[in-house]
């Protein structure tokens, strides 16, 4: 139930471009990155690559690196002034968590669902919504890419019909799966198992829960392609051997239904209204998550409503509680689907402003307790990856030793050997207050010496993206 009034909130900062005139002026075209007074070298980072065939030569990559280099520079200088990294601001995390408590104080003060529900109305509900239904379905893939000239769109759609049609008149449909299926789940005659309507994407998952067993679909397009489906069997638990976890997901249920009505009634007579430009210009701070936002950049309205605004530095601080691959995901998304989100973070926005309006806050031994507890947290990690009690060598410098054990953390990682350590909003902190700086334009220049010190391929080197696809319509 307050997952349903988790939210993220934003402090303000502005939108200045990473490499300014003054970075300009002080960094040079050898430098990848820098923090608090260490340089990482495009030499460095290409050193860092070139042994390692299985990453691959990508400004992408040199990105990657360049960030957990100063994380951990930072982390590590930090640390050097206070083991206990007491010195660390927090209040870019502990703020959130501040407002996720006021508003779930807020819920339970307006919020209070009926929490009874009968044996009948649960046995109703089960029939209504097939609780646990599972099929086990067949099916025949082909391939057509969304981009597909019409002729190849013609063919390959003649194509399944005419296999629909040999199934529908009684040919074997895993012998036709496995002459014809271009995935994974041919071998077994195009058979997907036992799966819950969520498991497989939505066109296929309505076709196949539609289908009785014995019957064949019409054909059914995916972003996999062109399918003909069958379906085994179908199963659903028996009721009573559900019935009490089924009652506490429809007590839950419920207590959300009764948090989006009020989130509605609070929000819908506001005129929430996405502002022009608004949509690209979310997209270019996911872009760039260690921007500054200052003067006009950062007080611009993306989402305006009656008695407010959500601007562009509350924005950059939800970014920067994102990892890299959901940045990716907003970046790369549709318009309408930004516009959903850019709604949905300001509708947080007002149930913060509503919680505060009656009075509710937190108090300053639950934040104390909050801060113990994040930089317990944090001084873990920087333990984990040896950040902490550094000690110099014979002759070396605590600058010198700081870099040493960051460059034996990265080389870690790189050989699998340890995990990377999940700092979070928290970079952008360590950023403010030590200095830290990405050089982009040298991202090129790694990438160019990879390339030249590496032997000739015939193939370039790919890193995985995803799991093999064994199942396409999963």
């Amino acid at each position: 139930m307050k997952k349903a009034f988790v939210l993220i909130v934003c402090a303000s900062t502005a939108l200045v471009a990473c490499e300014g005139f003054g970075q300009a002026v002080s960094s040079h075209s050898d430098v990848v990155a820098r923090a608090a007074g260490h340089d990482l070298s495009v030499e460095r980072v290409t050193a860092l690559i070139v042994p390692r065939s299985d990453i691959p030569a990508q400004r992408e990559v040199v990105d990657i690196l360049a960030n957990l280099w100063v994380d951990y520079i930072l982390l590590a200088t930090a640390a050097a002034q206070d083991t206990a990294l007491g010195n660390v601001d927090l209040a870019r995390f502990v703020d959130p968590i501040r407002d996720q408590i006021i508003v779930t104080k807020l819920r339970d003060q307006v919020i209070q669902p009926d929490t009874v529900i009968t044996d009948e109305e649960l046995r109703q509900r089960y029939a209504r919504d097939e609780v646990g239904l599972e099929v086990r379905a067949r099916h025949i893939l082909l391939r057509l890419p969304p981009d597909a000239a019409p002729t190849v769109r013609d063919s390959v759609t003649q194509l399944a019909g005419q296999l629909r049609d040999r199934a529908r008149g009684g040919e074997d449909f895993a012998a036709l799966a496995r002459s014809y299926s271009a995935d994974g789940s041919a071998q077994q005659g195009g058979d997907l198992g036992f799966t819950a309507r969520d498991g497989w994407v939505a066109p296929f998952s309505d076709a196949a829960f539609a289908l009785a067993p014995g019957e064949i679909s019409d054909i059914v397009e995916t972003p996999f392609g062109l399918h003909v489906i069958k379906v085994e069997e179908r199963r659903q638990p028996p009721f009573d051997s559900i019935v009490d976890d089924f009652r506490v997901r429809a007590v839950s249920q419920r207590g959300m239904e009764a948090e989006s009505m009020y989130v509605s009634s609070l929000t819908d007579t506001l005129r929430i209204a996405v502002q022009e430009g608004a949509i690209e210009n979310a997209r270019e701070i996911a872009r760039s998550p260690d921007t500054e936002l200052r003067g006009r950049a950062g007080s611009r309205p993306l989402v305006r409503y009656e008695g407010g605004s959500f601007a562009a530095a509350h924005f950059l601080q939800v970014a920067q509680s994102w990892d890299s691959n959901l940045r990716g995901r907003f970046v790369s998304a549709p318009d309408d689907q930004i516009g959903m989100l850019l709604e949905g973070v300001t509708r947080n926005k007002i149930l913060v402003e509503e919680a505060e309006r009656r009075g509710l806050d937190v108090s300053s031994a639950e934040i104390d307790s909050i801060r113990i507890g994040v930089r317990m947290q944090l001084r873990n990690a920087a333990m984990a990856g040896g950040l902490v009690n550094i000690q110099p060598q014979d002759g070396e410098t605590m600058h010198q030793a700081i870099e040493r054990k960051v460059g034996a953390l990265m080389e870690a990682i790189l050989n699998g050997e340890a995990s990377a350590l999940p700092l979070g909003t928290i970079s952008y902190s360590l950023r403010n207050q030590f200095g830290g700086e990405i050089f982009n334009r040298s991202f090129d220049a790694v990438v160019a010496r990879v390339e030249a010190q590496r032997p000739a391929r015939a193939t370039p080197p790919q890193l995985p993206v995803q799991p093999p696809d064994t199942t396409s319509s999963r």
